[in-house]
């Protein structure tokens, strides 16, 4: 039973981590039926593969009497267990890269490993008996469907965890205004069609992205964010005057330098704030992400 029930854990996690990235996406439903079909085949193969390949090397290189031991079925002891766990999970990881392209194979394969590694650590503490003193508390009985049961949650949690994040492509870049006047106007930085974009803010009438007012001590050509092809984004300051972005524990002036030939300029993140001015004079913007809807 233990290869059955390894390998279906292993499919089932992989095909709603597909399956999940494929929703958030909105792929057709043909894509995604495909995704999920392909990656659960292929953890389902390798996981039954690599066990196999698992119990034939320590039966062919470890002492007979601990082959035996990990061969038998009936122990309920991780030590015996913690390579079919780790394996186990190298399938869930193999599986889902493949279905990602080979996208980040070290984060899919260690991982996914960790997690199967982590759900096996799970199983075996909520099967252990009440006489055990330690982890009495986690096991009130010595009850291996519960075993089961969390031994797949914890799986799929965790491979979730350390193996995909929600893509940046899915998310525009924002600037907020935060002043009174003008609040809460904002622009997207991003470029309908995802190529690289350059947006300009200042008081200038005519041609600039966000305007905002002199009174408010921004200049006609103050700041400019961009955004590159891997959806980075950065902000240049374009005037002698108060530029300032402010983060948790840091501040960047971006004040231009007439001895430098570029523009000062650093890297932005969803709440970095921007300030133009000084004083009662200036004007305060937010760098903030939204689901990509919003354009």
């Amino acid at each position: 039973d233990e290869p059955i029930i390894l390998t279906t854990v292993s499919v089932s996690v992989v095909a709603a981590s597909i399956l999940g990235e494929a929703n958030l996406r909105r792929l057709p439903i043909w894509n995604r039926a495909l995704r999920v079909l392909i990656g659960g085949a292929i953890a389902g193969g390798v996981t039954l593969g690599y066990y196999f390949v698992w119990h034939f090397f320590v039966g062919m290189v470890v002492f007979d009497k601990y082959a035996v031991d990990a061969n038998d079925p009936s122990l309920v002891s991780f030590s015996f267990r913690v390579g079919a766990f780790a394996m186990g999970g190298l399938g869930s990881g193999t599986g889902a890269m493949v279905a990602r392209k080979f996208t980040e194979p070290v984060s899919h394969l260690a991982g996914g490993m960790a997690a199967g590694l982590c759900a096996g650590c799970v199983w075996f503490i909520a099967g252990l008996p009440t006489e055990e003193v330690v982890y009495g508390l986690f096991a009130p009985q010595r009850d291996l469907f519960l075993a089961g049961a969390l031994m797949g949650t914890v799986w799929g949690f965790v491979f979730g965890l350390l193996t995909w994040s929600i893509p940046d492509e899915l998310y525009v870049g924002w600037l907020r205004v935060l002043t009174p006047h003008r609040f809460g106007r904002r622009i997207p930085i991003d470029a309908p069609d995802r190529t690289p974009k350059e947006r300009f803010i200042g008081h200038f009438p005519r041609g600039l992205d966000l305007f905002l007012t002199d009174e408010e001590g921004v200049q006609e050509l103050h700041l400019s964010v961009t955004v590159d092809e891997k959806q980075r984004y950065t902000a240049r300051g374009l005037s002698q005057y108060p530029t300032l972005v402010r983060r948790l524990l840091q501040r960047v002036d971006l004040r231009y330098d007439p001895r430098r030939p570029t523009p000062v300029e650093t890297s932005l993140s969803s709440g970095d704030r921007i300030v133009l001015g000084e004083g009662e004079q200036r004007a305060e913007l937010e760098f903030i992400l939204l689901p990509k809807e919003e354009v």
